[in-house]
């Protein structure tokens, strides 16, 4: 095992791309969807990584209200 890490029987690579599906593509999102609609894109980069269920809130919350006529 010399030069690689396991971590309970899955190596760094696994863990790796874990993190970038889990946390960061939703962190990029956040970040455009916030940019585009004014908000402070670093937060809703922040809160998009920890916890994507944020994604919705940042695309539902600011969505424009359609009129009826």
């Amino acid at each position: 095992m010399v030069g690689r890490l396991k971590l309970r029987g899955k190596s760094m690579n696994e863990l790796i791309y874990f993190v970038v599906i889990v946390n960061v593509i939703p962190a990029f999102i956040g970040f455009y969807l916030a940019k585009r609609r004014g908000k402070n894109p670093y937060l809703w980069a922040i809160l998009s990584g920890i916890c994507a269920f944020s994604l919705l809130i940042l695309k539902v919350q600011y969505k424009p209200i359609i009129k009826e006529k």
